[in-house]
C-alpha cells in the first residue's frame, strides 16, 4: 500500500528563505559602496561583459538587485580579484549587519580607522570569515578559490559531506590537489557533490589560485538558488529524538539497487544527528529511506523508519519536493551458482514446502568457461529454498535467508548452495592418513571413511569450524597434508561445506 503525502505545507518543510541566503553575495564582489570609483547598478550594462559570455547572466542578474556593480568607465572588470574587505563588507549589507556597535575582533591588520572595520568585526563575529593563524585577516588579499568554497558553505548554512583522503578514485572526489587544503577540502567536496563548483581541469580545483569576480557571480548564484531549494528535514518533525540513518540508494558498492540518477542528495549534519539536509539535483523520482530514535524518559529507545519516493519536479525553474510514502518492498536480485546445463525452471519455497513461486524469472549474469551465475527476484523475507531444475534432469537446491531491515525497500539475502555430504579422496596426496582425529569434536560435522582406504565421507551437522587432523603425517615434510579446514554454513535444513586442505605451507601462513 502506498499513501501519498506532499511535503508542501507541512511543518516537516524547513525552506532556508532568509536574506542570509544572499550573504555569500557579498563575499564576492566589489560592492558600490566599497569604491569610489563603482557606478550605481542601475546602470548595469558593462561594455566588458557581453550577453554572450557564460558569466553573464550570472552578473546581470546580480547587479539588477545592485548586490554588485560595476566601476566609473563602464566596466565591471569580470577577471579582477576580489578582497576579504571588499567581501566582508558586502556580506554585511546584504545581511544587513549591525557594522558600529560591534566588539573588537582581535586582527592584528584591522583597525578601528580601517575603512571596512565595522564590516569586518560583524562578519567575523557570524563566523563567516576566520582570520589566519598569525593573528591577522588580510583585508586586502584576494580570496581563493579554497576561501571561497568555505565561504559559501558558511554563509548559506551547508551541511559538510567529508572529504575521504585514503580514495583517490575520481568516482568518489574528482579534485586530487586538495587533500592537503585541510580547512576548505570539506567545503570544496560538497558544493562539487551540489554541483555548485566545478574544477580548472578534470581532477584539479586550483584551490590557491585568486577567484575572479566572473566566477564568483556564477558560484553565487548557483550556491544561492540551491541553497532556496534545499529542504531541512528535523527529528523532531517525526517525533523522533535524532537519525540514525538514511539511505538514498547511491552506494557505489550495491550497484544493483542504485539509482540510474543522483535526483536527491541527503547531507547529514557532522555535529549533531537531529538534522539532515535534502538538495533535490534534477526533476525524477528517487527512493530514500529514514531511520531514527526516540529515547523516553526511563532511558529505553524505540526506533522508527520511515520510506518514500522523492519526487523532484520543476516549477517555473525551481525545483520543488514532493515526499510520497510507501510500504513497497522492491524484489532484491539474488545470485545463483548454477550448472553450465541449460536451466528448466527455478522453484522458490518457504522452509516448510510452501510455494512461493514455481517459476521464477532468472537472468544470466555471468557465463565463463569456468562458472554460470544467474540473479533471480526475491522479496519474500524468511528462510527460502530455490531448487534450480536443469534440462538433464538433474538439480541443485540454495538456502537464502532474506532479512528486511527497518525502513529499507530491498531484502538483504545470503545464499548457500547445498552440499551437505562431500566425499573427499585423499589416495593422491602425500601424507599418512591412516588416523584421523577432530581437533574441536563439537559436533559441527560427522566422518566416516571407507574401510582402510584414504576416502572421507564428510556430512554437515550445524554451522561451524573443525579441524580434522592426520596425527601420522609429518609436520617436518613439505608437500606433507597434515588436516583439512572444514566450515559448515547453514540455512533452515541446507547444509553447506567447504573443505580446504591443511598442509606443509600453511603453518607458516
Amino acid at each position: 500500500m502506498v499513501v501519498g503525502r506532499n511535503w508542501e505545507g507541512k511543518t516537516m518543510v524547513k525552506r532556508f528563505n532568509k536574506s542570509l541566503v544572499l550573504l555569500i553575495v557579498v563575499l564576492l564582489f566589489i560592492s558600490i559602496d566599497t569604491s569610489k570609483n563603482n557606478v550605481h547598478a542601475d546602470s548595469f550594462s558593462f561594455k566588458d561583459v557581453p550577453t554572450n559570455k557564460p558569466y553573464a547572466s550570472a552578473v546581470y542578474k546580480l547587479a539588477e538587485r545592485n548586490i554588485i556593480g560595476g566601476y566609473s568607465d563602464g566596466t565591471f572588470k569580470p577577471s579582477a580579484s576580489i578582497t576579504r574587505g571588499q567581501a566582508a563588507t558586502i556580506m554585511a549589507k546584504i545581511l544587513k549587519l549591525d557594522t558600529k556597535n560591534v566588539k573588537d575582533p582581535g586582527f592584528t591588520d584591522v583597525s578601528p580607522d580601517l575603512w571596512s572595520y565595522g564590516a569586518i568585526a560583524a562578519a567575523a563575529d557570524k563566523g563567516i570569515f576566520n582570520g589566519y593563524g598569525n593573528g591577522s585577516f588580510g583585508p586586502n588579499d584576494s580570496i581563493t578559490r579554497a576561501q571561497m568554497a568555505s565561504i559559501l558553505i558558511k554563509a548559506f548554512d551547508f551541511n559538510y559531506y567529508s572529504y575521504n583522503t585514503n580514495n583517490y578514485d575520481s568516482a568518489f572526489q574528482p579534485f586530487f590537489d586538495i587533500k592537503n587544503v585541510f580547512s576548505h577540502r570539506d567545503s570544496i567536496h560538497t558544493l562539487h557533490k551540489l554541483g555548485i563548483v566545478s574544477g580548472t581541469s578534470p581532477h584539479t580545483y586550483s584551490p590557491n589560485k585568486a577567484i575572479t569576480r566572473a566566477q564568483a557571480a556564477v558560484l553565487i548564484t548557483k550556491a544561492e538558488k540551491v541553497r532556496s531549494e534545499t529542504i531541512t528535514l528535523q527529528a523532531s518533525d517525526y517525533d523522533w529524538s535524532y537519525f540514525t540513518g538514511y539511505d538514498d540508494y547511491h552506494d557505489l558498492f550495491d550497484g544493483e539497487k542504485n539509482e540510474k540518477e543522483v535526483i536527491v542528495r541527503v547531507i547529514p549534519n557532522r555535529t549533531t544527528k537531529d538534522t539532515l539536509q535534502l538538495v533535490p539535483i534534477k526533476e525524477g523520482t528517487q527512493k530514500l529511506s529514514l531511520t531514527g530514535e526516540y529515547d523516553f524518559p526511563t532511558g529505553e529507545k524505540s526506533e522508527k523508519g520511515l520510506k518514500y519516493y522523492v519526487h523532484v519536479n520543476s516549477d517555473n525553474g525551481k525545483l520543488t519536493v514532493n515526499f510520497e510514502e510507501t510500504n513497497d518492498v522492491i524484489p532484491a536480485p539474488t545470485f545463483l551458482k548454477v550448472k553450465q546445463t541449460s536451466i528448466e525452471n527455478i522453484k522458490l519455497e518457504t522452509m516448510d514446502g510452501t510455494l512461493v513461486n514455481s517459476s521464477l524469472k532468472y537472468e544470466v549474469t555471468k557465463k565463463s568457461e569456468y562458472e554460470k551465475v544467474v540473479s533471480i527476484p526475491v522479496v519474500k523475507t524468511g528462510e527460502l529454498i530455490a531448487t534450480v531444475t536443469y534440462t538433464d534432469g538433474t538439480s541443485n537446491r540454495y538456502g537464502i535467508l532474506s532479512t528486511l531491515s527497518l525502513a529499507q525497500f530491498y531484502p538483504r539475502t545470503g545464499v548457500i548452495k547445498e552440499s551437505n555430504n562431500v566425499t573427499v579422496d585423499l589416495s593422491e596426496k602425500q601424507g599418512n592418513f591412516t588416523k584421523y582425529e577432530l581437533q574441536k569434536n563439537s559436533g559441527i560435522i560427522e566422518v566416516t571413511r571407507d574401510g582402510n582406504t584414504n576416502v572421507f565421507h564428510i556430512t554437515g551437522l550445524k554451522d561451524g569450524y573443525e579441524f580434522i587432523k592426520f596425527p601420522n603425517s609429518d609436520n617436518t615434510k613439505e608437500g606433507e597434508i597434515l588436516g583439512l579446514d572444514v566450515y559448515v554454513k547453514t540455512i533452515g535444513k541446507i547444509v553447506n561445506l567447504e573443505i580446504d586442505t591443511f598442509n606443509y605451507d600453511d603453518q607458516f601462513r
